[in-house]
């Protein structure tokens, strides 16, 4: 009975702390700024605040929550980065995912994907920083 104990231990672990430490891939960044983008088109705040990684005072939320959209200061963040979203994304005719590359920042590993939105002639790149908190990628922030 004990060795099972120990085995199930051991595996719950390994699953946890893969999940803590779940990498963002290529192909799971471009889901979240494909969410990303119709969020902010539809100012959906609060599906938007879900994939936006936490940026304020708290330092034991940094890296490891996305904002609370029902806190009104968070919210008003949330609003803010969306509607800058928004207008890059109605101002272009279309965007193209680029290179998707690892950085470290402020001393943590993070993705970023750059992200080149078209008008007319004109190209503008962009680049998303992605990081991953429970699991699940989400933006860290834009560049």
């Amino acid at each position: 009975m004990k060795k099972y104990i120990s085995v199930f231990i051991m595996v719950s672990t390994f699953i946890g702390s893969n999940a803590i430490n779940a990498q963002v891939d290529k192909q799971s960044a471009i889901k979240v700024a494909n969410q990303l983008f119709n969020a902010c088109k539809k100012n959906d705040y609060r599906s938007t605040a879900d994939i936006l990684a936490y940026h304020g005072s708290d330092e034991g939320r940094l890296y490891k929550d996305t904002y609370n959209y029902s806190n009104s200061q968070e919210a008003a963040e949330v609003k803010r980065f969306c509607k800058r979203m928004k207008a890059m994304v109605e101002i272009s005719d279309s965007y193209e995912f680029g290179s998707f590359k690892t950085r470290k920042m402020h001393g943590h590993e993070v993705k970023s994907l750059d992200v080149i939105f078209k008008s007319g002639n004109q190209k503008i790149k962009n680049r998303l920083i992605f990081i991953a908190i429970n699991g699940k990628p989400v933006i860290y922030r834009l560049d």
